[in-house]
């Protein structure tokens, strides 16, 4: 007799690398949950990124973590798990299994971590680096107040992703031209870029959800120049949105708060074996979502 090595598959949950074939399976789960991620972000994500799922008996996934790389570190995300699978360490479980493969490569991992999910990934070795306060707006109205800069503002094109990619790579600590150029696609009304004479000072990026808009990157030079970027970002738009912003930046969370962004909750922002950021938060004022880093 065989004997059985993996206590989940002994409960008819099978474990399985995720694939492209998975985006419809995987947006189901996190509608579940009540994620605003859509199938594009998951296509996006198993095309750029690698990670695990379990499947019951009856087809339906159940189970997920997954990363996506940017060079000396990782972001893992999508860690999911369908309410009636919770308490039994599929969680804990997937998330080794990314972890280990990424280690495996001397790729650091890191995640944004809501207050439940920071306690578990701590027992994980995971450590805090800073923290994030999601702002969610059910109707968005743009605060004249702040942001005058003398920054020269315009809609960012397809044409200007490598140079965007170069000016944010110090700041974001990896190369995130794929992801980049993927949001602008996905929300080209969103997206602007600053610049002072031949300089670029910052640009900002978004992309369409589940149930809200999802701003972010939103990488400066300082706060007059993200907020003037994030009102840009918003001028006309009509709808729920929704933003993470750096829990440093307080000018900037004050303007969204003047703009009709309330507080929804925490994230804190972690590194496995690391205290020191990989990024430069001074620089950076909303991140792509917890998902994307």
């Amino acid at each position: 007799m065989t004997a059985v090595t993996d206590p989940f598959e002994a409960d008819g949950l099978a474990l399985h690398a995720l694939t492209l074939d998975d985006a419809p399976r995987g947006a189901a789960l996190n509608a579940e949950i009540g994620w605003n991620q859509t199938e594009d972000d998951w296509r996006y994500m198993l095309a750029n990124g690698a990670g695990y799922g379990r499947t019951n008996p009856d087809g339906k996934l159940i189970a997920s973590a997954m990363s996506l790389s940017y060079g000396a570190f990782a972001w893992v995300c999508m860690v999911l798990v369908s309410p009636d699978y919770r308490r039994r360490g599929l969680a804990a479980d997937l998330m080794r299994r990314v972890s280990d493969d990424l280690l495996a490569k001397g790729i650091v991992p890191g995640l944004d971590a809501t207050p439940d999910g920071r306690e578990v990934y701590k027992l994980l070795g995971y450590e805090d680096i800073y923290g994030l306060e999601r702002l969610w707006a059910a109707r968005v109205a743009p605060s004249d107040e702040g942001g005058e800069t003398p920054v020269n503002i315009t809609p960012l094109s397809a044409d200007e992703i490598d140079e965007i990619a170069d000016y944010d790579a110090p700041g974001f600590g990896g190369d995130r031209r794929a992801l980049l150029a993927h949001l602008r696609d996905r929300a080209p009304g969103q997206a602007y870029v600053a610049r002072a004479g031949q300089w670029m000072a910052g640009y900002v990026l978004a992309r369409d959800g589940r149930e809200a808009l999802q701003i972010g990157p939103v990488v400066a030079e300082d706060p007059y120049i993200a907020i003037a970027l994030v009102r840009h970002a918003l001028e006309g738009y009509q709808g729920i949105a929704v933003i993470d912003a750096i829990g440093t930046q307080t000018e900037f969370i004050d303007w969204c708060k003047k703009s009709g962004f309330v507080y929804q909750r925490p994230y804190t922002r972690m590194l496995l074996g690391r205290s020191d950021a990989m990024d430069r938060s001074e620089y950076i004022f909303a991140p792509a979502g917890p998902e994307l880093g």
